[in-house]
This record gives structure tokens, C-alpha cells and sequence, in this order.
């Protein structure tokens, strides 16, 4: 089985080398950010702003968590 990680603000400073260190191990990595357009290559796309519960309960509702 593959770990899965959500990473929410992958864009920002930490988020984006948790994204890659993450990636780097062999996760399957998804990144949540406003922009998701942002995100490197091999990352799943999230977009979403978590000011908007009903928006961002959309975005996620087909991933599925491994922990």
C-alpha cells in the first residue's frame, strides 16, 4: 500500500518542501493551496480556500485517507 499525504498550504515555505521531501520518499502526494496551479509536477492538485468549508469538503471528497 502507498501512503497517502495531504498537504495543506503545499505552496507556502514549509508546505512546499514537505511536498517534496514527501514525493522524494515515494508518497502519493496530494497539495491543497488556492492556486493550485502552483504545485510541482507529480503532486495531486487540490484547489481549495479553507475560508470556504462547503468548497474545500468538494475538493477533498475523493481522496481517501490511509492513517
Amino acid at each position: 500500500m502507498t501512503n497517502k499525504a495531504l498537504v495543506v498550504g503545499a505552496t507556502g515555505i514549509v508546505g512546499s518542501a514537505l511536498v517534496r521531501l514527501l514525493r522524494d520518499a515515494g508518497w502519493d502526494v496530494h497539495g491543497l493551496a488556492r492556486n493550485a496551479g502552483l504545485l510541482p509536477a507529480g503532486v495531486g492538485a487540490v484547489a481549495a480556500d479553507l475560508h470556504d468549508a462547503t468548497a474545500t469538503a468538494a475538493a477533498l471528497a475523493g481522496l481517501a485517507p490511509t492513517h
